[in-house]
């Protein structure tokens, strides 16, 4: 990867002190199966039971299940809310969870045993949302990334990376001494408030192709061809205000980070359902890695203000505030562009569900992923391979598991539970699993059904400041509230 994103982004959302490349190793590898209302509702937990178009995304053997033709949209509405202590942001976001059409063809002349019926699926599931506003401070740290850009700078003025401490030259917030070294305006002893603030948008969404046959209703087989359409923008603004006793003429400095990743993966999912029972299913499905190519853009802006009438004549051009862009949006000569290719890791899901009669559902998923075989595949190999390499030191393999529950108070209303534990990621002491709850009901009325969730999860993320502040953690508490409506037909 280019120096902005092995060294610049360090600091942008990443919940350790890693590159930005490591970081999104692990956001874009990450998924939840949660396409309609009735899935969300039973915690995603799909695998060994069919039927429901998020199926198609989890185990596709479950479009075999199907034996009408339908046709489902879920409106979505999330609530994040991301506290520091005691300070909070929070963000709406209305999307699209799942819009998905299956047709079932049954031979006029079906055996009693051998194939019952070819069904074919397309559609749209969203798997992933980046939607969120974070603030984290830190206060009284005898620490600055200026003293880092000081540090990290070299040659003449003209020669400085221009994406952070050129930036830092022209605005005066680094300077050269009597010995030919860079120097922060910083006095020794002076100590700043810091504080950061982190606004996400984007999403990654499925569009899936799918088809399934069921063998003497008994063997449910299916296949998906899986599309994914990834956004991601994210916007920092990171600030230190100097303190009343500092001996610094600086009153303030802001660095913006800019940066926007798109592009379109593929990936295949083979999947099948047994019915050892009537009331017993047992799935499996497999997911190969989804391989995308993304395109990521990426520029920095820096001000400063120093104090209006200063004895020394500092900063030499007597002006109080100072602006300066990386690169103007649309100067593509110096906007930072990269593209590369990127690799998710294998899926294995392993299912089993229960049908207790017609009254009540119990359904549990499996999954295991090894998030270390996430791998990014640039034009540079030894940029590549670097980091792959700090992929591997960071990640290792980890399960999910997904319970579901449904019952079934009469042949027209259902209620719905459901619970997922989303296992660690991390070898270090960092750990980001976290758990879902989730519940919901559901309506049918002749061919029309009505299905209604709500999921609540809560997760917490170490921060560091800036790159290289690695005494200055500071935890980031997120909670997520979603509610997803299910309306569909079937015919």
């Amino acid at each position: 990867m280019k120096r902005y994103t092995f060294l610049l982004i360090l600091s942008l959302i990443a919940g350790t002190s890693y590159s930005q490349s490591v970081d999104n190793a692990l956001k874009y590898s990450r998924q939840e199966f949660s396409g309609t209302a009735r899935s969300t509702a039973m915690g995603g937990a799909f695998g060994a039971l069919g039927g429901d178009f998020s199926s198609l995304s989890i185990n596709p053997g479950g479009i075999g299940v199907y034996r009408s033709s339908e046709f489902t949209f879920t409106p979505s509405i999330e609530y994040t809310e991301s506290k520091n202590s005691g300070f909070s942001e929070d963000k709406y976001s209305f999307t699209m969870g799942n819009v998905g059409y299956v047709a079932t063809f049954i031979p006029r002349m079906a055996p009693e045993k051998g194939w019952q019926n070819f069904n074919f699926g397309i559609g749209y599931n969203r798997i992933a949302n980046f939607n969120r506003e974070g603030y984290l401070f830190n206060l009284n740290s005898g620490t600055s990334l200026l003293d880092r850009w000081a540090s990290l700078a070299s040659g003449e003025s003209d020669e400085l990376y221009p994406f952070e401490e050129k930036l830092a030259y022209d605005t005066y917030l680094i300077n050269i001494n009597d010995e030919g070294n860079y120097q922060a305006v910083l006095f020794e002893g002076d100590r700043m408030d810091q504080q950061k603030r982190i606004d996400e948008k984007g999403y990654i969404g499925e569009y899936v192709l799918s088809f399934g046959a069921n063998y003497g209703h008994k063997l449910y087989l299916g296949a998906t061809v899986g599309i994914q359409d990834l956004y991601h923008k994210s916007t920092t603004s990171y600030s230190e205000f100097s303190l009343m006793d500092n001996i610094t003429s600086l009153n303030e400095f802001t660095f913006n980070e800019y940066m926007t990743t798109s592009g379109v993966g593929v990936n295949l999912k083979f999947g099948a359902i047994y019915k050892v029972t009537n009331s017993l299913r047992l799935g499996a499905a497999i997911h190969t890695p989804t391989f995308y190519n993304l395109e990521e853009k990426y520029y920095t802006s820096l001000s400063s203000t120093f104090e209006p009438s200063i004895p020394d004549g500092f900063p030499e051009d007597g002006e109080a505030t100072h602006s300066y862009y990386s690169a103007d949006i649309n100067n593509k000569d110096l906007t930072a562009i990269a593209n590369y290719d990127f690799e998710t890791p294998f899926r294995t899901i392993l299912s089993a569900a229960y049908l207790f009669g017609k009254k009540a559902i119990l359904s549990v998923d499996y999954e295991m992923i090894d998030y270390s075989n996430t791998e990014f595949n640039d034009s540079d190999v030894s940029d590549s391979m670097e980091d792959n390499q700090k992929i591997a030191d960071t990640y290792q393999s980890t399960s999910n598991l997904r319970i579901g529950a449904e019952y079934r108070i009469t042949p027209n209303f259902s209620l719905r539970g459901g619970y997922a534990k989303i296992g660690d990621p991390y070898k270090s002491a960092v750990n980001e699993g976290y758990d879902t709850y989730s519940g919901g009901f559901g309506i049918k009325q002749n061919n029309f059904f009505f299905d209604m969730a709500y999921q609540y999860k809560e997760y917490n993320e170490d921060f560091v400041m800036y790159d290289g502040s690695v005494d200055d953690f500071v935890r980031l508490n997120n909670t997520n509230h979603q509610v997803r409506m299910t309306f569909g037909f079937k015919f």
